[in-house]
């Protein structure tokens, strides 16, 4: 494994990336309830942590990158810049937040990012997987078979809970359709909020005569003890039940340019549909994503009753249960966390 360094200064108060868990184990958050257990379940260390940076191939920022922002210490975070700079050392940052509009720029240093647009990504960033809860482990894996129809399914927030919220969300549309015309720039587009396109997607679908549609519809975001509609436990059963119940997953972009259902979904062998939103994919240049999942542009929505109903038509049997294998084997391999950083670290410590 590669060497990673990290000095024993902390910020109080700041808990130390999820990826520190292994070391120093997890600080529970009772109040991100799903989210929180993701990243508790990650406890198997993807690097070793060395007390000499000479013999480190990386240093560690310890922390998010916006949330060292919000403490205002940059000092802290200028400390590490220059111990990077000072012993030759790639640092590496993490922004695990819904800030993927937000630049990060830090010199000689590698940026993950669960979220982010291809026509903003910089050279030195990564998309990477988000924290989530490998499904397997609450339900068997079951391949699903052709039938005469495929079933698409989605359990999440595609509503409002209330006026102020539904008021904002169309605020920011009208200011974006604005910019639009403006400056005749189309990718602004894909810079709407989630539940613009979760709505669409769900309005569209359920209009396709030739697909079923298994969709449960929050009004809230469901992963928070403030905000989450039903008990935690029932939430995550309908949730899970939902995605086992279905040949495709709905996978819709949230706050940020990313989907962790679409993630939850190849955990339990299931063939993402993702709405595409200028969207950057983990390791999109070495793995083939048409081989477990079925992608579909934004632009492209008033098309997806017959791109999905074509798709599933014209693929066998078998050919559809190998892409549910090959989601799951993708999961385990790179698309989980742990999967990716044990895939991408050494690639990028041999390249620094």
């Amino acid at each position: 494994m590669v060497k990673v360094y990290i000095t024993d200064k902390k910020i109080s108060g700041l808990r130390y990336l999820p990826v520190l868990n292994p070391f120093f184990g997890h600080i529970k958050n009772e109040k991100r309830l799903f989210a929180d257990m993701a990243q508790e379940e990650f406890t198997e260390p993807v690097f070793d942590l060395v007390k000499d940076i000479k013999e480190a191939d990386f240093v560690l920022l310890p922390y998010e990158y916006f949330l060292i922002e919000d403490t205002g210490r940059y000092d802290y975070l200028n400390e590490y810049v220059e111990l990077s700079k000072k012993h030759g050392k790639k640092l590496l940052v993490f922004d695990l937040s819904d800030f993927d509009q937000k630049d990060i720029n830090i010199p000689n240093a590698y940026v993950f990012r669960i979220g982010g647009f291809d026509f903003r990504q910089k050279e030195n960033e990564f998309i990477m997987p988000t924290f989530v809860e490998d499904l397997s482990k609450e339900h068997k894996i079951e391949y699903r078979t052709k039938s005469g129809k495929p079933t698409v399914g989605f359990a999440g927030r595609a509503g409002f809970d209330n006026l102020k919220s539904r008021i904002k969300f169309h605020l920011r549309n009208t200011f974006i359709d604005f910019n639009m015309i403006v400056t005749d720039n189309k990718n602004l587009e894909a810079g709407k909020n989630g539940i613009y396109f979760r709505k669409k997607s769900v309005k569209t679908l359920e209009k396709c005569k030739n697909i079923i549609t298994n969709f449960i519809i929050r009004r809230s975001y469901s992963s928070h003890i403030n905000t989450v509609e039903l008990p935690p436990e029932e939430i995550r059963k309908q949730y899970i039940d939902n995605l086992v119940s279905s040949d495709f997953a709905l996978c819709v972009r949230g706050d940020a340019n990313a989907s962790c259902r679409f993630y939850e979904a190849i955990s339990l062998g299931r063939v993402p549909l993702v709405v595409a939103t200028n969207s950057i994919w983990p390791l999109w240049e070495d793995l083939d994503y048409s081989k477990f999942a079925l992608i579909i542009d934004f632009k492209d929505l008033n098309k997806v009753c017959n791109i999905v109903s074509d798709f599933y038509k014209n693929i066998s049997n078998d050919e559809f249960v190998e892409m549910q294998k090959n989601a799951r084997q993708v999961f385990e391999g790179y698309l989980s966390v742990k999967g990716y950083l044990k895939y991408i670290l050494p690639k990028l410590a041999k390249s620094s």
